[in-house]
C-alpha cells in the first residue's frame, strides 16, 4: 500500500469587501457598509460588506479560477474543479461536483478534494466557492431576524446582535507535493442536535477538531491559530466557545453531571486578554489557542465562507500576522478564549485551524501548516 501524499496549496484567489488578492485580507478594519446594490428600503437590517467594481457572479468565479490556476501554473481545462455554490451555476464551468450544504459547501469541498489527492485518485483539483450579496438570501436572513441591526458583526462578544452577509469569492488549487502551505489534516461531523442550533455543549464542533487533530498527529498546542466560524450569533458563539474549550482548556469543561447542555469555557474570573506579543507563554497554555472569526472583517459569505475563510488563514500563516476579532464590546462568560483583540497577533506556530459549521449541525476543520 503506497504512503498517503501530502496535499499542497499551490494557487490561492480571493475577493472580498476588504478586496482583491491574499494580501489584502489581513486589515483590522470591518468592511461593512450600507447596501447600494439593491433596495433594502423594507428591511429591519441594511448594512453588509458588499465589494467595490465587482462582475457578476459567474464573472468573479471565473476570474478566481483562472487567477489560482495561473498562479499554480495547472491548465484549469484539465484539471478536475469543484464548486462551492448556493445553486449550480447558469454556466457550465466543467465543474465534476457543486456542494450546496449551506456554510460547509466549500470546507466539504475542500475536504473532498484532499482526500481524493492524498489517496492518489488525483494529482490536483481546483476548489472554487462564490457568494455575492444578493436581495433574496439577504431577505431570509432579515426576516428569520438572524441579522445584526448595529452595523457590526461582533463574534464571541457580549451583546453581539448576529451576523451580516458578505461577498466573498475564492478558488483554491491543491495538488499533491509541496506549494504556498499544506493542507495537513481535514474531518466532518454531525450534532444530530436540532436543524438549527448547535448542540450547545459543543460537542458536535470538538468531534470534528479533535479529529482533524488524531489525523494530523498533532496535539492540541501545536495549533497557533483558530479562524472560528463564529457569526456573532447568540447561541452559535457560545457552542463554537465550549467545543473550543472542550479541546484546548479540557480542565476547564463542564463535568459529566447533568449540566453538560451549558455554554462552557474559560473560568469567570480569568479575563479575555490580548496578550503582547513576547508575553510569558504560559499564559497561552493557561487561556488556549489564539482565536479570531474574520466574519467579523468581511462579513459572511454563505456557501463561500469555508473557502474565504482557509485562504485567509492560509495568508495569516504565511505572513506571521494573525487577524483581530473585529468588533469585540466587552467578555461573554459564555465565550471566555484567548482572543485577538486590539491589532493582530504575530504568528507563535506554523500549525492553524480554519472552523466552519452550517444548519443541521454539519461541521468540518481543516488544519493548515506553512514553512
Amino acid at each position: 500500500m503506497s504512503e498517503p501524499r501530502p496535499v499542497a496549496v499551490t494557487g490561492l484567489s480571493i475577493l472580498t469587501a476588504l478586496g482583491r488578492g491574499p494580501e489584502a485580507q489581513l486589515t483590522g478594519t470591518p468592511t461593512f457598509t450600507e447596501v447600494s446594490r439593491f433596495d433594502t428600503s423594507n428591511r429591519r437590517v441594511h448594512h453588509a460588506a458588499t465589494a467595490a467594481e465587482t462582475g457578476t457572479l459567474e464573472e468573479e468565479l471565473d476570474q478566481a479560477i483562472a487567477t489560482a490556476c495561473a498562479q499554480a501554473g495547472v491548465d484549469r481545462s484539465t484539471t478536475p474543479l469543484l464548486l462551492g455554490l448556493h445553486t449550480a451555476p447558469p454556466r457550465d464551468f466543467g465543474q465534476r461536483r457543486v456542494y450546496t450544504s449551506a456554510c460547509v459547501s466549500a470546507s466539504t469541498a475542500l475536504a473532498d478534494a484532499a482526500t481524493l489527492i492524498r489517496a492518489g485518485r488525483v494529482d490536483r483539483i481546483v476548489v472554487a466557492a462564490a457568494y455575492l450579496v444578493e436581495p433574496y438570501q439577504y431577505a431570509l436572513f432579515d426576516a428569520g431576524r438572524a441579522l445584526s441591526t448595529d452595523a457590526a458583526v461582533r463574534p464571541f462578544s457580549r451583546h453581539r446582535q448576529g451576523t451580516l452577509l458578505g461577498d466573498g469569492v475564492a478558488a483554491v488549487v491543491l495538488e499533491s507535493g509541496e506549494g504556498l502551505a499544506e493542507l495537513v489534516a481535514w474531518s466532518r461531523s454531525g450534532d444530530a442536535y436540532h436543524a438549527c442550533q448547535p448542540s450547545p455543549d459543543g460537542r458536535g464542533l470538538a468531534a470534528a477538531i479533535e479529529r482533524a487533530l488524531a489525523r494530523a498527529g498533532l496535539p492540541p498546542e501545536a495549533i497557533g491559530y483558530l479562524n472560528a466560524n463564529a457569526t456573532g450569533t447568540v447561541f452559535s458563539d457560545a457552542a463554537e466557545a465550549a467545543a473550543i474549550t472542550r479541546v484546548f482548556n479540557p480542565a476547564h469543561t463542564t463535568p459529566a453531571d447533568g449540566s453538560a447542555h451549558k455554554p462552557v469555557g474559560l473560568p469567570t474570573g480569568d479575563g479575555v486578554v490580548n496578550p503582547p506579543s513576547g508575553g510569558p507563554t504560559h499564559e497561552r497554555g493557561m487561556r488556549g489557542v489564539a482565536v479570531s472569526s474574520t466574519k467579523g472583517l468581511h462579513g459572511h459569505a454563505l456557501e463561500a465562507s469555508g473557502l474565504v475563510e482557509f485562504v485567509v488563514t492560509v495568508q495569516a500563516l504565511r505572513e506571521g500576522k494573525l487577524p483581530v476579532n473585529a468588533g469585540f464590546l466587552e467578555p461573554d462568560p459564555a465565550c471566555r478564549l484567548d482572543l485577538i483583540l486590539d491589532a493582530p497577533r504575530p504568528a507563535g506556530s506554523p500549525y492553524g485551524m480554519s472552523l466552519n459549521s452550517a444548519f443541521g449541525g454539519a461541521n468540518t476543520a481543516l488544519v493548515v501548516r506553512v514553512g
